[in-house]
């Protein structure tokens, strides 16, 4: 009687780890939402970070990075850069970088645009003052002209806008 019960148990074990597929967990998909032994939808999609990146580094380091741009905004953008460059390299030379001196240079050559210009910051909180100045035009629904000026360098870049900042770009979070 009592081998009949364990054959039974036997039975019973082998039938669920047939029926769960490998280690699936069997009852994931109850109500029928997606086919047998696909992807759960929490994990569709998502890539493993790289071995050396930290865990949650996509999550965490999605305000750095830029939205896509149409490529009618990054063209008139990146036409846009050229003017703003030689106008911060005549800024730079007189010694006007700071935003005062900047704003109103940038307004005028971007109009219709928006512009945002602030104190350039360093350090891992952005909280270093430094010399020169930050700054973002707005170009189209999509784009962006952005960069910085210091008494010994210019950048300018087209991008998309950030997601938590806008045209400027987002300090170091380390």
């Amino acid at each position: 009687m009592r081998s009949h019960k364990t054959a039974a148990v036997i039975g019973v074990v082998v039938a669920t780890l047939a029926l769960s597929g490998c280690g699936d967990d069997l009852f994931s998909n109850m109500n029928g939402t997606r086919k047998a032994n696909s992807e759960p939808p929490s994990t569709a999609g998502t890539h493993p970070p790289s071995a050396d990146s930290p865990p949650n580094y996509g999550d965490n380091s999605a305000a750095r990075r830029p939205g896509a741009m149409a490529r009618e905004d990054q063209q008139v953008a990146t036409a846009e850069a050229q003017e703003v460059k030689a106008a911060l390299k005549a800024q730079q030379q007189r010694g006007q970088i700071s935003p005062e001196h900047l704003l109103p240079v940038l307004e005028d050559i971007s109009a219709p645009w928006r512009v945002e210009v602030g104190n350039r910051t360093t350090g891992t909180a952005a909280t270093v003052p430094a010399d020169g100045s930050v700054f973002g035009i707005y170009v189209g629904e999509s784009a962006c002209v952005s960069g910085a000026v210091s008494s010994s360098r210019i950048w300018v870049n087209v991008n998309g806008v950030f997601p938590e900042t806008g045209c400027i770009e987002p300090p170091s979070p380390h």
